[in-house]
């Protein structure tokens, strides 16, 4: 039920002019993990681009096509470890989850990377999905 909810879905942004970043990644994911001292105790984090996103894929495995330090612990319920947090698990689920990179075509979409089975597309902005936080440069 918050931010750290394997499960949460959020959109990316508008899909008319100007086609921003503005939608619940941003507003309230970003936001949340950003506000006051920050998640972790940093106040960086952002959504990756496309080649950030793909780095994590481990095409030799499906659901989730990730290497396994991404993929460590997804919860009671789920076959991972009920002991741990937030802050020492990572869990990726097999769906899709937004990088920041817009298409090169129609500006309303995006590029997301399905990690079921690790193959990329472009989905509209006012989709919701999965997302992860990155920290650092873009």
């Amino acid at each position: 039920g918050s931010i750290h909810d394997k499960d949460g879905i959020y959109t990316l942004g508008l899909t008319v002019p100007p086609y921003t970043m503005s939608g619940t990644a941003v507003t309230t994911f970003l936001a949340a993990l950003n506000a006051g001292s920050g998640f972790a105790g940093h106040t960086d984090w952002r959504l990756p681009n496309l080649t950030e996103l793909e780095s994590i894929r481990d095409l030799g495995t499906v659901g989730p096509a990730v290497s396994a330090v991404f993929n460590t612990g997804c919860g009671a319920g789920s076959g991972g470890n009920p002991g741990c947090t937030v802050l020492t698990c990572s869990c990726t689920v097999p769906g899709s989850y937004w990088s920041s990179s817009t298409y090169a075509g129609p500006p309303d979409l995006a590029w997301e990377v399905l990690f079921g089975d690790g193959t990329v597309d472009s989905e509209f902005k006012d989709t919701e999905s999965f997302v992860r936080a990155v920290r650092g440069g873009s």
